[in-house]
């Protein structure tokens, strides 16, 4: 089993619960709904016509049946050791060992489409499609999946039981982001382009070595755009290798300093760099860093009105060298609990939000570091990614 845990043998003791009821079947009970499942002319005809993973689930979301292509997924011969397990502990999602009684008991499972289908499916008695964003374990690191996932009840020797359907859509999140974030900064910056090319082509009432270095400006930021999709897609294939080297952190302020130079996040925003530790050194891939840190400072700047200022600075904890950005604003718990996922984002447009996603991917799995947020309403969020010292 994924953690260890015997969970066909925890019964119904009482566990707490932060969202989907935390108790599980007997072994007597188990044993009953396999014995029924196992005989149904319905689940034989059905376990592999289904395009994805099924699993056949009790009335406590344990699984008594899988399907051969979720098996295969797993590296499985037999189902045996998934018999009893919930459904995140089978894909190894990360919530799944967080709340007091495994997979649908964690703060965070309050947010999971597929708990919330399963529940909603065997309260109301019918067929119910949600969508799942899951970080699970793949062997050393953490990933992101997408799956739309559908939970149907049905009756097999009198007993209720749900119908669990996972279909990846992981591919076509991704081309969503590429189409509505990336393509959609790349046509901001080339209109941008465009327009002060134009000013230039007309030579009418301008300094001509003002609208030089606008062009200049926007053709970098045009460069660093698709240099960041390009990184981030070595990252996702594990391609990505580091340059690590020795720099002062003032550098990596002044650094930042002149990407946010007329951003248009920036636009009626202050942004105040703190440069007070002119001598202090860190040694770290300084590209990728500072990737991390202008998601972090563009999320800073997207959450606040304009007149507010965001902050930025740096400071040793334990001896641990730490970059962090403060904004006034708070961040509800609904989204708080999802943030770093792939595909989620509080903007309206489908497909935005890949910034939070990839802070975390860049400054954890291949900076070491640790990437992370406060927020509360005295003092407002404060996201930070703490390096090894």
């Amino acid at each position: 089993m994924s953690n260890g845990l015997k969970k066909r043998d925890q019964v119904k003791t009482g566990i707490t619960t932060y969202f989907a009821p935390a108790e599980r079947a007997s072994s007597e009970e188990l044993d009953r709904e396999l014995r029924e499942v196992a005989a149904s002319p319905l689940f034989q005809a059905i376990q592999d016509s289904i395009d994805g993973y099924l699993m056949i689930l009790n009335p406590q979301r344990q699984v008594l049946a899988v399907n051969k292509q979720l098996l295969a997924n797993l590296g499985l011969d037999k189902p045996d050791c998934l018999i009893g397990e919930r459904p995140g502990e089978i894909l190894n999602c990360i919530h799944a060992s967080q709340g007091p009684g495994g997979c649908g008991t964690s703060r965070t499972c309050s947010t999971c489409g597929a708990v919330i289908s399963i529940v909603t499916s065997q309260m109301e008695g019918r067929s119910v499609i949600k969508e799942c964003l899951a970080t699970v374990k793949r062997n050393s690191h953490t990933e992101s999946a997408e799956f739309r996932v559908r939970a149907t009840p049905v009756k097999i020797a009198g007993h209720d039981f749900t119908i669990l359907v996972f279909q990846d859509i992981s591919g076509d999140k991704r081309r969503e982001i590429l189409e509505r974030t990336f393509f959609h900064d790349i046509l901001n910056t080339i209109g941008g382009l465009l327009g002060w090319s134009q000013i230039l082509e007309r030579f009418e009432d301008v300094d001509p070595k003002e609208v030089a270095t606008r062009i200049v400006t926007l053709s970098q930021r045009l460069s660093r755009e698709v240099q960041e999709q390009r990184t981030l897609s070595q990252a996702e294939r594990d391609e990505l290798e580091l340059s690590v080297e020795r720099t002062s952190v003032q550098k990596i302020m002044e650094t930042l300093e002149s990407v946010f130079t007329e951003h248009p996040a920036a636009k009626d925003k202050t942004i105040v760099f703190d440069k007070t530790n002119p001598e202090e050194m860190v040694r770290v891939d300084v590209t990728l860093l500072a990737r991390v840190l202008t998601n972090m400072i563009k999320n800073a700047l997207e959450a606040i009105p304009k007149g507010e200022t965001v902050r930025v600075w740096f400071e040793r904890d334990k001896g641990a060298p730490v970059f962090k950005a403060h904004n006034p604003g708070v961040i509800p718990e609904r989204v708080a609990l999802q943030i770093f996922k792939r595909s989620f984002s509080t903007k309206s447009e489908k497909g935005r939000g890949i910034g939070t996603y990839s802070m975390k991917l860049f400054g954890e799995r291949y900076l070491r570091g640790k990437v992370d947020f406060e927020s509360a309403p005295e003092k407002g969020t404060i996201f930070f990614i703490a390096l090894p010292e």
